[in-house]
């Protein structure tokens, strides 16, 4: 297995390794003695005794100006002390007046620098600099902010294919998180990150055989209570009127606890199987009118054919709709909207609303908001949102302007 570490290391190591070779190849191009001023003025002065010495012939004073030519990456000339042209010279020296040629040291001739050296016996030795001499610095800093740019764009690759793998876990991890249980990740190399992506797959893996196995127990659990619930029901019947009537909460108890049987199964169907398996087109708008006229409502409604199931959505009505009617006296307003992508419910109530504070959790089962009114079993917001979902929907829960609350529920045409 490859470390993620020893990859990391090897990848600095190689940063340097390039940058010694660019370190290297800038110091055989720039560095001293082919460079600097001060090189330069070294240098001339050991080549003017050179070319001075009375045992020098023309020979030797051309070998001469070539080295330094050479070492200093210049033009080099051997001025005798009454001409203004060079005598003898290596590449080509600009020419020169009699005023230039009595100043000592540097001057420009054309914007370029020339530096001269006055002989013992009235000559010059000049040298002109080439390209970049005079600027060693700012083009040794240049190439070297170069060669960090360079790097930059060796290294980024590098990186990025250490951490995109890692955005890629981050990204499965929130997706399981929020809800879609069959996420896995790609499981990419031998390191730290790829046995990573293995844990995390086998640990969702185990928790969705465990949520699986939970949601067909609650099912199952839910279907089997009904059995004895109608034995229950079927006894209370065969009792005498009196009787019966003697023991309302009995009756009203078994007929609750048939309503929660129901919606725990009506959930865990629709968590089992969270898309439709069969739809056909639905009219909203008389669907929702249908149910409105359950609860003495009015709606107002355009025309929006949806598809999906019929009975599943006339679910999400009466809910909400006895949502409203449970903790607000009713709904204020029921409309259909529409527009070329999609269909919208709105239920709108005059109660008090939900708290700030509970808003993220009102269509969670079996949550209560502080204060409630009491009845029903916290289902009913849930399976809405479970019925939205199934049919690529969504529902949403805002404040009604001048008080109360308004539910939104969005469904795709």
């Amino acid at each position: 297995m490859r470390r993620l570490h020893l990859k990391l290391y090897l990848a600095i190591i190689g940063t340097l390794l390039v940058f010694l070779a660019c370190g290297a190849l800038a110091w055989r191009t720039f560095a001293p003695p082919r460079g600097t001023l001060a090189d330069i003025e070294t240098a001339s002065a050991l080549a003017a005794s050179l070319v001075e010495d009375a045992r020098a012939d023309d020979a030797r004073r051309q070998a001469v100006l070539d080295s330094l030519a050479y070492q200093l990456r210049a033009n080099t000339g051997w001025f005798a002390a009454d001409s203004t042209a060079p005598v003898l010279q290596s590449g080509r020296v600009p020419a020169l007046t009699r005023e230039q040629l009595e100043k000592s040291g540097w001057f420009l001739v054309h914007g370029g620098p020339v530096y001269n050296v006055r002989l013992d016996g009235g000559g010059h030795l000049v040298v002109h600099p080439r390209r970049r001499l005079l600027l060693h610095g700012v083009h040794m800093g240049l190439l070297l902010l170069g060669i960090a740019g360079v790097l930059a764009l060796l290294t980024y690759p590098i990186s990025r294919g250490i951490t995109a793998r890692l955005e890629r876990l981050r990204d499965g991890v929130q997706k399981f998180g929020g809800g879609d249980l069959a996420t896995r990740v790609a499981v990419e190399g031998r390191d730290e990150v790829a046995a990573l992506a293995r844990s995390f797959n086998e640990s969702a893996d185990r928790v969705e055989r465990l949520v699986a196995t939970h949601k067909l127990l609650l099912a199952n659990c839910s279907h089997e209570l009904r059995t004895p619930l109608a034995r229950m029901r079927l006894a209370i019947e065969k009792l005498p009127a009196g009787e019966r009537a003697s023991n309302p909460e009995l009756v009203r108890g078994i007929v609750e606890l048939d309503q929660l049987i129901g919606e725990m199964l009506l959930s865990s169907r629709l968590d089992a199987a969270p898309r439709l398996e069969h739809t056909e087109p639905v009219d909203l708008s008389a669907l929702v009118a249908e149910e409105a006229a359950h609860f003495d409502r009015d709606v107002t409604a355009v025309p929006a054919i949806v598809p999906g199931d019929p009975t599943l959505l006339r679910r999400l009505v009466r809910n909400l709709l006895d949502n409203a009617r449970a903790h607000a006296g009713g709904a204020t307003e029921v409309r259909v909207e529409a527009d070329a992508a999609t269909a919208r419910l709105v239920v709108e109530d005059a109660g008090p609303g939900v708290p700030e504070a509970d808003r993220a959790r009102i269509f969670e089962p079996f949550f209560r908001a502080d204060g409630a009114a009491r009845g029903g079993f916290g289902l009913g917001l849930a399976i809405v949102r479970q019925i939205a979902a199934a049919h690529r929907g969504a529902v949403e829960y805002r404040p009604r302007d001048g008080g109360g609350s308004r539910f939104e529920v969005t469904l795709p045409r």
